[in-house]
């Protein structure tokens, strides 16, 4: 089941469209302020971060880009009700999936969100770093080098990898890896998959950057 968060400071808006959410087979967790919100999201990633725009303390751009500094491939859909230009190509320059009007009939909004959820984030990162273990990846190419010198990985070595230093130390469960690593259904994935590509990439690259969280998960920790 896709899981969608779901962040409106309007209680109306926010109880009513939840509740056609759900009634379309998603996953729901709503809540009124990006900071429940972040917190939510800090501890199991989503398919879909759905948000309002004009909200007090951290608005919907502003949550935007803080996601995107999580996980750069999480689908984001700004639901405002306003009509300048501006807020929306400035949701657009920090590539936002989709910027819908409140305003738009349910059924078009709703299948905008379906188009949303499957389409793929395409977002321009810097190269990544490890000083600790002296690992660069140039993301434009895909490129790593260790020590100055190129080290072959796989596509899911790659984006393990990539995962990993993204989210330098941060508790990282085996559950939170298969959804944001393989997009995969935990219910049906065996979660040793991630135990075997992590003794890959310490075998590979010979690091001891990724630390076993017992009964936990992994931490980058640097």
């Amino acid at each position: 089941m896709k899981r969608i968060l779901f962040v409106d400071d309007d209680d109306f808006y926010r109880d009513v469209f939840a509740d056609l959410l759900l009634n379309e087979g998603y996953a729901v967790d709503a809540v009124k302020s990006a900071a429940e919100g972040i917190v939510l999201f800090k501890k199991s990633p989503y398919d879909l971060v759905l948000s309002d725009l004009k909200m007090d303390t951290i608005d919907g751009s502003q949550l935007l880009t803080i996601i995107r500094k999580y996980d750069q491939r999480t689908r984001i859909v700004i639901l405002t009700g306003s009509d300048d230009e501006q807020d929306e190509l400035r949701c657009l320059d920090l590539f936002a999936n989709e910027y819908l009007k409140k305003s738009t009939p349910i059924n078009i909004l709703l299948k905008r969100i379906e188009i949303a959820m499957s389409s793929d984030t395409i977002v321009p990162v810097k190269n990544l770093y490890s000083r600790a273990e002296n690992i660069e990846i140039e993301n434009k190419n895909k490129r790593i080098t260790k020590n100055g010198e190129s080290i072959v990985l796989t596509q899911k070595e790659f984006d393990l990898l990539t995962f990993f230093l993204s989210n330098k130390n941060r508790l990282l469960t085996r559950e939170e890896i298969l959804q944001s690593v393989w997009r995969a259904d935990v219910g049906f994935f065996d979660t040793r998959t991630v135990d075997t590509y992590v003794k890959k990439l310490r075998a590979k690259l010979q690091i001891s950057s990724i630390a076993s969280i017992r009964g936990a998960g992994y931490e980058w920790l640097e």
